[in-house]
């Protein structure tokens, strides 16, 4: 049986989490436009009759500004280092190769497998241009396979699902067959309706944003959405609690039929000092 771990690297917003809940079949990471969205290594696990992979979405490497980014940076360089059997380079195949990929790429092993992500904007010869050029920037990999995949619409993913199979060793399972992640339902809980404050507010509250479940008895759920900015509680409450009103209904819809959601808005103006609080940069 093939059996590894899969390290996932690359920028902010490249389609990580995308691709991992594509690859895995079922959602495992949260997805929202804003940067820094992941903040665990998040485990997506492609189970088959015959292989067991477990892909290991990291959060995106970026500029810091904050004592936080900082340490989000150093969980996804620990996970490179921590020996995984493969290592996935995601890159953005529409803004192209730039310095931040090829800083990333060098502290990478050369059989690195590089993935050019959302071809979908791109035609036939852009997608080709891209690939070249991809291969002549990154050519200090020069054992590293490059392919072009988009995570929207599906292209190429199966032909990178057999190449993660034909990469793995041969070992026994780490996780029972039905498992799709090794997260608590708490947690994910807490990251979809997270996923719902990004969507819903869009740019109006930064990602400095925080959810914790206080009381999980499903299908009821008391939970608080932490802000750091006491400007920032209005904002998310809305005009008469309109807009905490639309998270929570689609939130409830995310986590599923008959969930009763009870959410609160607090305001902690230190939360992303000790983010440990709120479950982030634990897994």
């Amino acid at each position: 049986m093939k059996v590894g771990f899969v390290a996932i690297v690359g920028r902010t917003s490249v389609g990580k989490s995308t691709l991992v809940n594509k690859l895995v079949g079922s959602r495992v990471s949260i997805v929202a436009r804003s940067s820094n969205t992941t903040r665990n290594v998040i485990k997506g696990i492609i189970n088959g009759s015959d292989h067991q992979i477990i892909l290991q979405d990291t959060p995106g490497l970026h500029k810091s500004s904050n004592e936080m980014g900082t340490r989000l940076n150093d969980v996804a360089l620990a996970t490179v280092s921590d020996y995984p059997d493969l290592i996935l380079l995601v890159v953005d195949a529409y803004s192209g190769i730039g310095s931040g990929d090829i800083k990333l790429a060098k502290l990478l092993p050369k059989d690195t497998v590089v993935v050019l992500n959302k071809t979908d904007k791109l035609n036939g010869s852009q997608i080709a241009s891209q690939l070249l050029t991809a291969t002549e920037k990154l050519g200090f990999l020069d054992k590293a396979e490059f392919i072009p995949i988009s995570s929207r619409n599906g292209y190429n993913l199966e032909r990178l699902r057999d190449l993660l199979i034909q990469r793995m060793p041969e070992g026994q399972r780490f996780y029972e067959e039905d498992l799709t992640t090794d997260l608590p339902d708490e947690f994910m809980v807490a990251e979809i309706i997270r996923e719902q404050v990004l969507k819903v507010l869009k740019q109006d509250v930064p990602q400095h944003v925080a959810c914790r479940v206080l009381q999980y008895d499903p299908p009821f759920y008391r939970c608080e959405i932490v802000v750091d900015k006491d400007s920032q509680k209005p904002i998310i409450l809305g005009k008469n609690g309109s807009r905490l009103g639309e998270i929570r209904r689609s939130a409830s819809y995310k986590i599923g039929k008959g969930t009763v959601l009870d959410l609160h808005v607090k305001v902690d103006k230190t939360w992303s000092s000790y983010p440990e609080r709120y479950g982030y940069l634990e897994f």
